[in-house]
């Protein structure tokens, strides 16, 4: 977050591979080698991040996917993937072997039905690279593919020779990964990269389109074939609810840097524009991806607007002053939801700062201030748990901490409404009108320049900063419900989704579910 000046930029919508050379040769994972974590909130500059200082603000790991988990109405091809000759086994191999095989029968059904032609399958093979493999991997525009090439670029799709490849060695980003989350990590991945076989099929890389358009549509494919696997339509696998948020972990973790134009040539897209352009595969499915090349869904700049805010990595000091973090953030809350948008039984909140849940005696508390921040309805006061949200601002960045103080002032914004939602509805509500919230302090690039687009009530000049967002998405991972069917303040699919609402859509589509 930014106070009284210009911040960089948020995003809004597609997964993240790069085209290197010709885009019908590469589409890539990774357009370079880049240690970056995108839970970092201090990051020194826009092109790395960093480690995060307390693992247990990590989203806790799934179970790790090892097999296909229901019975399969078809056998998995064990051709799908070409393993070489005695490849060290990994533990999600057949699961791996299983997501190929129904991709290619999903797609075998569908491409006919949305483009009007056959589908033809993949004409190479699917390779798994690792060090040490004996036989070559074919090349694209060169002989062969190394392996320190397959590791530069995590997984790829070339058109040349119509052949994916993906990094199978043991300390790889995908191993990582699946170790972490669980391998439905790396079925997104490679439900993605089958997404760019799609796109030569149709045409779509023969016509120049940004790049970032191209893997927007892919990550849509890959949320698409995602539903029907936790739907219950594939033929060899089915996910669950831990590989659904696994792939909504991997949409993140290999996402641009902060920082980074995601409109410039080969710019991939931040966290955010990843895990929307997913949702919106999984929601609407494969035919509304089709249409995202000519009907794109929104984007915002990812990068930063001036060296102070590189150098801090967009985040503001943790502190209470008028241009600290709980200092104008507070302030821009009341305004908005005081003045902006006119509740007019909701009078300005007051924020009350303790060392934990002992220090506080409060009979209606709203939210859990365990993880951070709730509110107290009978006293006006949103309540800052600091110990908890110091470990949040330095582990996650300072939004964070602000979307956490969204959820409480919409908390208060639905109690003078007399909204009659409870349970996960309310909670959901609560992060739409967060998102729109956030809407009102995101800053758009034009031909002008760069600004806000719309004015805002007197007073109101805090603005959001390139990667708030993710840092959004990764606190939705620590605190939302595990599964669906848990109902107590929705799972991170969930919570995303009505954040996103508020964020594209505006507070009156959130209002509107009352």
């Amino acid at each position: 977050m930014a106070p009284r000046r210009s911040a960089a930029l948020i995003a809004a919508a597609a997964i993240v591979l790069a085209a290197c050379g010709s885009s019908i040769d590469v589409t890539a994972e990774r357009a370079e080698l880049i240690v970056f974590d995108p839970t970092v909130g201090e990051q020194p500059d826009a092109g790395v991040g960093g480690v995060v200082d307390d693992p247990a603000q990590e989203p806790e790991p799934a179970a790790t996917t090892t097999v296909p988990r229901a019975p399969s109405t078809a056998p998995t091809d064990p051709g799908a993937i070409d393993f070489g000759p005695g490849k060290p086994p990994k533990p999600y191999d057949e699961f791996l072997l299983a997501v190929i095989t129904d991709i290619e029968v999903w797609w075998s059904e569908q491409y006919p039905a949305i483009y009007g032609e056959p589908y033809r399958p993949l004409e190479g093979a699917v390779y798994a690279a690792y060090p040490g493999r004996p036989d070559d991997i074919p090349g694209c525009g060169t002989p062969t593919t190394s392996y320190d090439d397959v590791r530069l670029y995590v997984a790829f799709y070339c058109g040349v020779g119509d052949f994916l490849v993906y990094d199978d060695s043991d300390d790889g980003l995908l191993a990582e990964l699946a170790r972490d989350y669980g391998s439905g990590t790396i079925g997104t991945v490679l439900a993605h990269e089958m997404g760019h076989a799609i796109q030569l099929r149709s045409g779509a890389l023969d016509r120049n389109y940004p790049t970032i358009l191209t893997e927007q549509q892919a990550d849509c494919f890959a949320g698409a074939w995602t539903a029907r696997a936790a739907g219950g339509g594939t033929t060899t696998v089915v996910y669950t609810d831990a590989d659904v948020r696994a792939g909504l972990i991997a949409m993140t973790k290999v996402s641009d840097p902060v920082g980074i134009d995601q409109f410039a040539d080969g710019g991939h897209g931040s966290g955010f524009d990843r895990v929307g352009a997913f949702q919106i595969g999984f929601t609407e499915g494969p035919a509304r991806c089709a249409e995202i090349l000519d009907d794109p869904l929104s984007l915002v700049p990812n990068r930063f607007t001036s060296l102070t805010e590189q150098t801090t990595g967009g985040n503001a000091p943790f502190g209470y002053g008028d241009e600290d973090l709980l200092g104008f953030l507070p302030e821009d809350l009341n305004l908005y939801w005081g003045v902006e948008v006119d509740v007019a039984t909701l009078e300005p909140l007051e924020l009350r700062v303790v060392g934990g849940s002992a220090d506080l005696d409060c009979d209606d508390l709203r939210g859990d201030l365990d993880q951070g921040a709730a509110l107290c309805a009978s006293s006006g006061e949103v309540v800052i748990n600091e110990p908890v949200a110091l470990d949040l601002y330095r582990s996650l960045g300072d939004f964070s901490v602000g979307y956490l103080l969204g959820l409480a002032w919409g908390e208060a914004v639905q109690e003078a409404l007399g909204s009659p939602l409870v349970g996960e509805d309310r909670a959901l509500l609560n992060d739409c009108l967060t998102g729109g919230w956030v809407q009102t302090v995101i800053l758009v690039e034009t031909a002008a320049g760069i600004d806000l687009p719309r004015p805002r009530a007197e007073g109101r000049t805090s603005t959001v900063s390139a990667g708030d967002l993710d840092e959004a998405i990764q606190t939705v991972l620590l605190v939302s419900d595990l599964a669906r069917d848990d109902d107590v303040v929705g799972n991170a699919f969930e919570k995303i989704a009505a954040l996103r609402t508020g964020v594209i859509d505006g507070t009156d589509a959130c209002l509107a579910q009352l």
